[in-house]
Order: structure tokens, then sequence, then C-alpha cells
């Protein structure tokens, strides 16, 4: 394992981070849950995972940040892994507005059209899969898994910009409604941007001496 140069105490960061990828996993799951069988109480248990990722981002900035003043530790190191705490953390504040929008949608019965749901239901399955692949990464600092979540960000990226403007078009036609619009936007957007970061971080590892 590259973990093999990490003093012990630094082990145990990366093993905290590795959890933090498994709950922003776990909340993409349990939205998407909640999107697709309009079940507040599975959006109501995302956000208590939610907030121990937050918890836990302020636990290992405050710790690193303590590691960083001591003069026999790697700074460079430390930072890179202050970076990925951050894009983690970033990544969950997207989730929470995602579930907000859900929570909406739920408890005021606002309608999708099909194509909406499908779309929607398509970018969740695809950002549950890039999350998933960047939690690999992380654990394994494999350069196939790193290539796999930086391609399919850009991937994503282009299928939601189609998706927005075919969402456009369903608008002027009537066929979806200003309040689903403003939730379906606020949705894709959301996962693009967890995706974004979760590339970021896999990204910012692979720089680092880890």
């Amino acid at each position: 394992m590259y973990t093999v140069n990490l003093s012990s105490d630094l082990k145990d960061v990366l093993e905290r981070i590795r959890g933090m990828c498994f709950k922003v996993e776990s909340i993409v799951s349990l939205c998407m849950d909640g999107f697709m069988k309009h079940k507040i109480q599975l959006v109501d248990e995302a956000k208590k995972v939610s907030q121990a990722i937050h918890e836990e981002e302020n636990e290992l900035i405050g710790l690193l940040s303590d590691k960083a003043a001591k003069s026999n530790m790697d700074g460079e190191l430390i930072k890179s892994m202050m970076v990925v705490v951050g894009h983690l953390e970033m990544a969950t504040n997207a989730l929470d507005g995602i579930l907000q929008h859900v929570k909406i949608k739920v408890n005021e019965g606002v309608l999708f059209s099909d194509k909406g749901v499908s779309e929607i239901s398509h970018i969740f399955r695809e950002t549950l899969d890039v999350v998933k692949t960047a939690g690999d990464a992380i654990m394994t600092k494999n350069e196939v898994l790193k290539k796999y979540v930086i391609d399919k960000y850009a991937s994503l990226a282009q299928t939601v910009d189609a998706y927005s403007e075919e969402h456009e078009e369903r608008l002027i036609k009537g066929v979806c409604q200003p309040k689903s619009s403003s939730l379906y936007l606020n949705i894709v957007d959301s996962l693009v941007n967890v995706v974004c970061h979760m590339k970021q971080a896999v990204e910012r590892l692979f720089v680092s001496r880890w």
C-alpha cells in the first residue's frame, strides 16, 4: 500500500478521509432513493450522515493544523490532506442543497415529467458511480481509477449541458412547470458540483507524496 511511508498518525487521518468518502457515497444513495421513492425519512437519514461529515471535517482540519505547526512534519503533505478534506466537505455542501430540494419536492408534491425523472435518475446513478470510484482511488491510489473519475466528470458535465437544453425546451412547451424547473436545475447542477469536488480531491491526492 502507498501508505507505507506515512507516520501512524497520518495513516489514521487517511483512514478517516476514506470514511468521509464512504459517507458521501451513502448520502448520494439515500438522496437518490428519497427522490425516486418520495420518502422524506431517507432525506432525514442522509442529513444525519451529512452532519457527521461536517463534524469530521472540523476535527480533521484542526488536527492537521496542529500537525502543520510542528517543525518535524511534512508541511506540503499535510496541506494536501487538508485540501482533500476540504473538497469532501464542499461535495457534502452540494449534497446538503440537493437534500433540501428533494425535501421540497416530497413535502409539496412537486411533479416532474417522466423525461425529467429519467434524466435526474441517470445523473444520480452516474454521480454515485464517480463517488464510489473516487473513494476506491483514495484507498488504492490507482492511476486507472483516477483517470476514470476525471473522464467521468467531463462526460457528465456534457450530459448535464445537453439535459439542460432539453429541459428549457420542455419548459417553453409547458411540459415542465416553473416550480419543478427550479428544483430540476438546482439538483442537476449540484450533482455536477459533487462530482467536480470528488475529482479535485482525487487529483490533489495524486500530486502528493502519500
